[in-house]
């Protein structure tokens, strides 16, 4: 049987089922023999008994004919009659003629026989009794005899009938005996063909396909368990043997990669141990040691040497189990000797069989020689920044050469970033002799300018002088023309004035020559100008690359400086928590101090940072309304607290007369009023500080402030402190500088406050004055401001920087409506605000509304809730702990789930604009009064009693209706169409609507008129309108437009999407199906359980930060992997895709977090991965770059532990 186990499965189940086939055809063959011979025998009685029952049967009949017509003939003497017998009689005979079976022959025979006796004598019998020949007596005894006749032919009739029948029964008997043998027979013969099959089709299947199966599987699943000792034996060659076969090597290959990943996992651990060996500030020499005491004994070396390059030599900068020979040198020039060599042709080279003299291994117990040594040169970017030598007793493996590979691209980083280091302070050093140098060219190129000034006045007057001059040349000329004419009329006066004309000629030509000489001094005074000119370019661009440099120093120092300044602020946060309870008090107030230190720092950094954007016209503006008696109360209640604490009096006054409103930068007002109350408190002991706010007085002299630029206002912060020398009122206002700049100084503070408070003053277009008659006379700072209005204020701003920094304050456009509550009938309010009395009354007045009221009291659990609740309308405070309000309505709008919820906003500060502009539908400035709080849910209630939405459109072209209908098709909004300005009053004056889209080109009227009609009607709805033109418009056509309608939309080819958009936010029928879901205790928001087992992959290329940050990360139940670079986060990633939420540091080597989160964020799994970048630098676009990069969220270095655990919590809980 060894053929048919060489045999496929296909053949050998084919076979089976031939051999199936071969026993059901010779069932069916025997079969249909057996039953060939039923049908003969049953053929056979068709053709012979079947017919002798018939002739029976008809005879039966026949023979009563014949008897009645020969009696009826007798009995009426009538000839028809008999002859009616007599043809019945032959018809009789003609039957019992027909041949029938053998069997019945002679029956047959004898019954004819006797019937023709029987006819015979009636025939005569009949005739005589006719014709009358015969008496009675021998009728009668005829009779008889024709009874006697007739009597046996009916016996023999019945024999032969009995005859037949019993032949019928018994052949009928004997086929259904065959029948049922022949069906016995196919019986037995098919069970028995049928277990034959069966039992040869289950022997080959166990033996040939079951057996091998089984076998494969116990070998997979041994193999799956990593038994690669499992024995996998077969001898077919059919398709089980080839599987055998393939898993026997697949076990081999997958034995084989095991080992190989075992060996990477060794080498990439070794590797990664190197890299953080180098990790840190670490010197040369520092890093050599690290380098040697690591990297040898990890590659199974005894000895090592380590070279950095110096010009044309290597120096030896480290050594490890190294015995100095008075022969050998610490320095080899290139080209010298095996590292020499493998330095200048940047190859490796391995030694082996190396001289007994070479080098030696020592120990206490004796010595010995290396019998390998490898040379590797260390390059970074392909430039040799050293040398690496290692010698061992053994052979260095494929595996520890490998190592050595890959090390060496770490050990070239990190002597390139000590290098780098050394070379950064080198040019802070520089860059503190460029600034001395560039100072210096300041006040040489200021000379320059004023003898550029004089000489041009000189040039001024020199045009002059040659003006007058040509204007008497032309008067000469004049003359001239006057004498030629005499001269032509007169030659005699000619001759008499030759000798004049002579002496006018020499005059002309030395003016000519006076005038030659005055045009060449002039080019060269010009030349001379323009040769000045380019200097001056020349040191303008000096200038400019100068202040480029700087600004680069100060974001790579912003960096260097955050780095280790938020290790040491996570870390002594964390010291001062104690949460382990192990800190005396002592060094828990170390801790303190450690990091009230480090916040100073912090703000130093920040201050400077300041400094640079305001001088760099980078610094940021928000011009807005600010009401000034608000300003007063809000800096009266944050500085009274410090002057009880001080000891000391405070005063906020307001004059009378003082502009109610403010056009300015609230934010930049207020800090330089900060600044101007910190002095005022550090330099008063006692006595009082006060705060004057009122209208500029009369005979003020400004450098900067223009008259026309309108009233005035003075913010005065006066104190009885130490006062301001005159000497020194001006130096007080540079940078790091106080009154008392000696080292010896009384009070602290890095001077930088007042140099702000003057930039920030000029950048709002104002300027800061002092007045102090000396030392112990105390002080006046005063800030004065243009009241301005909105237009004056933004193009003043305008004019101080860039366009698109200065953020207007938007008008408020219409409150949006949603449509009919999803919580059974009753409408949800969600209600966010940190202060629980304020949050009680407003869940009362909601519950008097007839709304559902929920309260959360932070920003996290006010989104989960959002999202989970979907409620009708949401009130929401500005100031919240962890992220604020401004966080808060940027994500809800930024959420699909969340976007459509009105949103209504209550805040300390007058930031409407910006509320409106972020997409909240009304903001109400605390504290507000019980009408107004019921002004607003009188609006909500409103909003939420409507439900199909109404919009009408306002377009004259038909194309532009039917594309419209279309966008508001599926969105249940109810869409009117008007094609003319007039068309559109009466509707208003008809129905209610809820939004306006309308073109500014209509038949009838244009927009602009129908706006102004709506607008100064009061019979017309205030509705929100949304324009929708194709016109490009004007600037002065935009801003009349902004002061009617809240949106103005471009048609282009993706206009559609934001006209929806735009138009759902008015209509607010995008509603969603989910029920709400019941609240829990409001605190369940602020479990950490979020961090629960959550796995974090901290990327950071220094050191002190990951220690820190996974410290931090582990207390709150993180999982913490790290990575040192971008190309490590990538790899991490592809190993552990179940990360749940990355920390990416911003400037790191070999792959930098900018590119790291393009990659990851090209990858479709990692779309919706939460990434929040960490970094050190702080200048502008920094947040703008790092969201373009992929990063959802941004928090700069220091990190704020809280602040990062708010993030944190707000990304994970994300859907």
């Amino acid at each position: 049987m060894t053929w048919f186990n060489d045999l496929s499965i296909r053949v050998k189940v084919l076979s089976i089922s031939l051999l199936s086939l071969f026993g059901f055809l010779l069932y069916l063959g025997i079969n249909y023999y057996a039953t060939r011979d039923v049908a003969g025998h049953l053929q056979q009685l068709q053709n012979s008994d079947v017919p002798a029952l018939q002739l029976i049967n008809a005879q039966t009949a026949q023979v009563g004919v014949v008897r009645d017509s020969y009696a009826r003939a007798m009995s009426g003497r009538d000839t028809a009659m008999l002859a009616n017998a007599e043809s019945a009689a032959t018809a009789l005979q003609a039957q019992l003629s027909q041949a029938l079976s053998a069997d019945t022959r002679a029956e047959q025979l004898r019954l004819l026989d006797s019937f023709r006796e029987y006819n015979r004598y009636a025939n005569t019998l009949a005739r005589d009794v006719i014709s009358g020949r015969l008496s009675a007596d021998e009728s009668n005894q005829r009779m008889q005899v024709l009874g006697q006749l007739q009597r046996d032919f009916d016996s023999q009739q019945e024999s032969f009938k009995a005859d037949v029948y019993e032949g019928f029964s018994k052949k009928i008997g004997d086929v259904r005996q065959r029948n049922d043998d022949v069906w016995m027979l196919g019986l037995i013969l098919g069970t028995v063909l049928a277990v034959v099959v069966l039992a040869l089709t289950w022997l080959i299947t166990n033996r040939m396909i079951i057996r091998p199966l089984t076998h494969a599987v116990e070998a997979s699943n041994k193999i799956a368990e990593g038994d690669w000792s499992i024995s996998i034996v077969t001898a077919a060659r059919d398709e089980l043997g080839n599987m055998l076969h393939s898993i026997q090597k697949m076990r081999d290959r997958l034995k084989s990669r095991f080992d190989e990943d075992r060996r990477a996992e060794r080498i990439k651990t070794t590797v990664a141990e190197l890299a953080n060996q180098m990790r840190g500030e670490l010197s040369l020499d520092q890093l050599a040691e690290n380098i040697l005491n690591y990297l040898v004994p990890a590659l199974r070396g005894q000895v090592g040497l380590f070279y950095l390059p110096d010009g044309k030599e290597l120096v030896l900068k480290g050594t490890y189990a190294f015995t100095w020979r008075k022969n050998l040198s610490n320095r080899i020039p290139m080209g010298e000797g095996l590292v020499g060599q493998a330095a200048m042709e940047k190859k490796q080279i391995v030694l082996t069989r190396v001289p007994e003299d070479y080098i030696v291994v020592s120990s206490g117990l004796g010595e010995t020689t290396p019998r390998h040594i490898v040379v590797t040169p260390i390059l970074h970017e392909g430039e040799l920044c050293g040398m690496l030598e290692v010698g061992a007793l053994d052979s260095l493996g494929p595996e520890e050469l490998e190592i050595l590979k890959l090390s060496v691209e770490h050990i070239a980083i990190a002597v390139n970033s000590a290098l780098s280091r050394m070379k950064l302070s080198e040019m802070l050093q520089q860059t503190q002799r460029q600034a001395d140098l560039l100072k210096r060219q300041q006040d040489d190129m200021q000379a320059i300018n004023d003898d550029l000034e004089e000489q041009a006045q000189a040039l001024l007057t020199s045009e002059m002088k040659l003006q007058e001059q040509q204007d008497e040349l032309r008067k000469a000329n004049e003359g001239l023309e006057e004498q030629a004419q005499a001269l032509r009329a007169s030659e005699e006066s000619l001759q008499a004035q030759q000798e004049e004309l002579r002496v006018i000629n020499e005059e002309l030509e030395a003016q000519a020559k006076l005038l030659a000489d005055q045009r060449n001094e002039l080019l060269e005074k010009n030349e001379a100008l323009h040769a000045s000119q380019q200097v001056l370019e020349d040191k303008t661009k000096a200038l400019e690359m100068s202040s480029k440099y700087k600004s680069e120093f100060l974001s790579t120092m912003s960096h260097e400086l955050r780095t280790p300044l938020n290790s040491i602020l996570i870390l002594s946060n964390s010291l001062a928590d104690n949460k382990h309870g192990n800190l005396s008090e002592k060094q828990i107030e170390h801790a303190r101090v450690i990091h009230s230190a480090g916040s100073d720092l912090l703000t130093l950094i920040n201050d400077i940072l300041d400094i640079a954007k305001v001088e760099e016209g980078k610094m940021q503006l928000m011009i807005e309304p600010l009401d000034v008696s608000d300003l007063a109360e809000h800096l009266r209640r944050n500085f009274e607290h410090v002057a009880q604490h001080r000891g000391l009096q405070f005063h906020v006054n307001v004059a009378e007369g003082t502009p109610p409103t403010l056009f300015t930068d609230r934010q930049r007002l207020e800090q330089v009023l900060r600044n101007f109350f910190s002095n005022a408190f550090k330099f008063t002991h006692q006595g009082s500080v006060s705060l004057n706010i009122g209208p500029a007085p009369e005979g003020i002299k400004f450098k900067r402030i223009q008259a026309s630029q309108g009233p005035v206002i003075a913010l005065a912060v006066k104190d009885t402190g130490i006062g301001v020398p005159q000497d020194k009122q001006d130096l007080i206002f540079e940078a790091f500088q106080q009154a008392d700049g000696t080292t010896s100084r009384k009070y602290g503070g890095t001077g930088l406050g007042l140099t702000i408070s003057r930039e920030f003053s000029q950048l709002l277009g104002g300027e800061v004055h002092i007045f102090s008659e000396g030392e112990g006379t105390g002080a006046t700072f005063t800030l004065y401001l243009p009241a301005g209005s909105p237009v004056a204020a933004q193009d003043e701003a305008a004019d101080r920087q860039p366009a698109e920094m200065v953020r207007m304050a938007a008008s408020t456009f219409a409150a949006l409506s949603e449509t009919a509550s999803r919580t059974g009938g009753q409408k949800t309010l969600l209600i966010i605000e940190d202060d629980e009395n304020f949050a009680d009354v407003l869940g009362e007045l909601a519950s008097e509304f007839g709304f559902r009221s929920v309260t959360a009291h932070d920003g996290e659990s006010g989104i989960d809730m959002a999202r989970e609740a979907r409620p009708d309308a949401i009130i929401l405070d500005i100031g919240l702990p962890g992220i604020d309000g401004w966080a808060v309505l940027e994500q809800l709008k930024n959420d699909a789930v969340t976007r459509d919820i009105p949103v209504h906003c209550f805040s300390g500060h007058d930031e409407s604009a910006k509320a409106l502009r972020m997409g909240a539908i009304a903001y109400y400035k605390k504290p507000a009064t019980l009408d107004q709080i019921k002004e607003a849910f009188g609006t909500i209630e409103s909003q939420t009693e409507h439900g199909i939405r109404r919009l009408l459109v306002v377009e004259d072209n038909s194309v532009q209706h039917s594309a419209i209908n279309a966008l508001f098709e599926d969105s249940h909004v109810d869409v009117t169409v008007c094609t003319t300005g007039q068309e559109a009053l009466d509707a208003l004056l008809r129905e209610s609507f809820d939004c306006i889209v309308l073109d500014l080109s209509l038949p009838d009227m244009d927009g602009f008129s129908l706006l102004e009609t709506i607008h100064e009607n009061d019979a017309y709805p205030n509705v929100p309108v949304i324009i929708y033109t194709a016109r490009d418009l004007a600037r002065e056509e935009e801003a009349k437009l902004r002061k009617y309608a809240d949106r103005i939309i471009l048609k282009t080819d993706q206009s559609a999407d934001r006209l929806l958009s735009e138009a759902s936010l008015f209509l607010h029928w995008i509603e969603s199906k989910e029920p709400a879901k019941s609240r829990q205790n409001d605190a369940s928001s602020h479990r950490d359980d979020v961090f629960a087992g959550c796995k974090v992959l901290l990327v950071d290329d220094d050191m002190r930060n990951i220690y820190a940050l996974s410290a931090t990360l582990e207390e709150w139940g993180c999982e913490v992997q790290m990575a040192n670079n971008g190309l490590e986060s990538l790899e991490a990633l592809d190993s552990n895709p179940e990360i749940n939420i990355v920390l990416m540091d911003i400037m790191m080597p070999e792959m930098d977090g900018y590119e790291a989160m393009k990659r990851i964020r090209a990858q479709e799994r990692f779309k919706k991965l939460p990434i929040l970048a960490l970094t050190a630098k702080a200048m502008r676009d920094d947040r703008a770059k790092c969201i373009d990069a992929g990063a959802n969220d941004y928090i700069t270095k220091p990190v704020d532990t809280e602040k990062l655990q708010s993030l944190m919590r707000v990304w994970l809980k994300r859907p």
